[in-house]
C-alpha cells in the first residue's frame, strides 16, 4: 500500500515537472516566434502553416493578413495567380517588406482583377516581383511612404482607353505622399499599336516622392506621367523610350483641385533621364497647371515625334540632344541599354536630386554621374536583394 502511494505521488510529481517543462518549452518557442520577423511564402506551402522557412504559407494573402511592423515576407519563385491586397501598415523605423527571393522569380499573374496588386498600407516595400494581369492596373498603391522597387510590371491589358485609364505602376491616392518608384522595368501597358493619353507606364498623382532608375517603354500612353495632386516630385536617371503617346509628362489637372491656378505642379526636378524615340507627342512635356520652379537638368532627349521639348514655364540647364549610342538599342526592349565609354551620356549627369546608386544598386562615383539608369564602370553582378536603405545607401 505504501509503495502504491509513493508511486502515485512520484507519478503526480513527474506529471507536474513534465507539465512545467512543456509550458517552459512553449514559452521559449513563443518568445522565439515573436522575435523572428521573417515569414515565408512558397508555391508548395500551406496557409495552415506558421509561415516559417520550414513551414511556409502558400499565398501572399495569408502573409498580408499576418504581418506586423518590421516583418519581411520572403516569397519563393513560382506563379501566384490570386490578386494581392496589402492593408497592414509598417512604421518609419519598422517597414513591412514583401521581397521576391529571386528577382522576378515570384510571378503574379491575375485574371478578372482590376489590379494585380493593390496596396492600402503605409511604410511598405514591394520588391522584385514579376507582375501582369488582364485588368487595367499592375501595381496600385494608395498608401504613403511606400517603396516600389525593382519589379517587372508588364503586359497589363487596360483595354479600351476608358475613363478608368490604366498604368503599370500607379501612386493613386491624391492625399497620400512620399512614395518612391525605384529601379522597375515597366512595359507593354495597354493595347498593342495604339496610342492613349490615359494608359501609362508609371503614373504619379500625389505629393513628393521619387521616380528614379526605372526603364519604361512600349506603353500605350506616356512612359512617366505626373497629374492630379503631384507636386515636389523627383524624376531622375530613368530610361523612357518608344512609348506610344509621349515620354515624360509633368502636369496637374482634374481632381482634386480641378485645374485651380493655386494648385500647380511645382518644384519638380527632372534630371539625368534618357528620353528617346517616343511617339505621337513630345519627349518631355509640361501640360495643365504648372508652376515656375520646375527644373529640367542634364537630360538626354533625342528624336521624339513632334519635338523633344514642350515646356510652359520650366527651367532648363545642361540638357543634350544626341544619340546615346547604347550598346544595342532595340525598340522592343530586347536590347542592351548600357552606355559605351564614348557615349555623350557618360559623366554628363548631375548629382543634384539624383540617386546615389544605379538600377543594379552600384554606387555612382562623386562627380561622375552618368545620364540614365546604368552607371558605366560597374562590372560586378547586380545586388540582390537590394539593401533596405535603397536608394539612400551611403556606403
Amino acid at each position: 500500500m505504501l509503495v502504491t502511494k509513493q508511486f502515485r505521488m512520484s507519478a503526480v510529481l513527474a506529471s507536474i515537472v513534465l507539465c512545467f517543462f512543456t509550458v517552459a518549452q512553449n514559452l521559449v518557442y513563443a518568445t522565439h516566434r515573436i522575435s523572428n520577423l521573417d515569414r515565408y511564402v512558397a508555391p508548395n506551402g500551406d496557409d495552415r502553416n506558421d509561415g516559417s522557412r520550414q513551414h511556409p504559407w502558400a499565398t501572399l494573402r495569408q502573409a498580408s493578413e499576418n504581418v506586423k511592423p518590421g516583418y519581411v515576407v520572403h516569397v519563393q519563385p513560382g506563379i501566384y495567380s490570386a490578386a494581392v491586397s496589402t492593408s497592414i501598415s509598417g512604421a518609419a523605423a519598422a517597414r513591412i517588406r514583401f521581397v521576391s527571393e529571386v528577382k522576378w522569380g515570384a510571378v503574379i499573374r491575375t485574371a478578372g482583377a482590376a489590379a494585380a496588386w493593390t496596396n492600402d498600407a503605409d511604410f511598405v516595400d514591394i520588391v522584385g516581383f514579376d507582375i501582369s494581369g488582364d485588368g487595367y492596373l499592375g501595381l496600385f498603391n494608395r498608401g504613403s511612404n511606400v517603396r516600389i522597387i525593382a519589379n517587372h510590371v508588364h503586359d497589363v491589358a487596360a483595354n479600351g482607353c476608358t475613363g478608368n485609364g490604366g498604368a503599370g505602376i500607379l501612386n493613386g491616392k491624391y492625399s497620400a505622399g512620399d512614395n518612391d518608384v525605384i529601379g522597375n522595368v515597366v512595359h507593354n501597358i495597354g493595347e498593342n499599336n495604339k496610342s492613349c493619353a490615359r494608359v501609362h507606364g508609371i503614373y504619379h498623382s500625389n505629393l513628393r516622392g521619387r521616380i528614379v532608375n526605372n526603364i519604361s517603354y512600349g506603353n500605350e500612353g506616356y512612359g512617366i506621367h505626373l497629374w492630379h495632386a503631384a507636386d515636389q516630385v523627383i524624376i531622375a536617371n530613368n530610361l523612357v523610350f518608344n512609348n506610344r503617346h509621349g515620354g515624360i509628362l509633368v502636369g496637374a489637372g482634374d481632381s482634386p483641385y480641378n485645374g485651380e491656378a493655386s494648385h500647380p505642379v511645382d518644384h519638380v526636378a527632372v534630371v539625368n533621364n534618357i528620353v528617346i524615340y517616343n511617339q505621337n507627342r513630345y519627349g518631355v512635356e509640361e501640360l495643365g497647371v504648372v508652376g515656375s520652379s520646375n527644373q529640367y537638368m542634364n537630360n538626354l532627349v533625342y528624336r521624339n515625334h513632334i519635338a523633344d521639348w514642350k515646356l510652359l514655364k520650366g527651367l532648363q540647364s545642361g540638357n543634350i540632344s544626341e544619340d546615346p549610342h547604347f550598346l544595342d538599342y532595340r525598340p522592343d526592349g530586347n536590347g542592351n541599354y548600357r552606355l559605351p565609354a564614348g557615349s555623350p551620356a557618360v559623366g554628363r549627369g548631375t548629382a543634384l536630386s539624383a540617386p546615389k546608386v544605379d538600377i543594379d544598386g552600384h554606387a555612382r562615383p562623386p562627380g561622375g554621374y552618368d545620364i540614365g539608369p546604368y552607371q558605366t564602370g560597374t562590372s560586378s553582378a547586380p545586388l540582390w536583394p537590394p539593401e533596405p536603405c535603397l536608394p539612400d545607401c551611403t556606403d
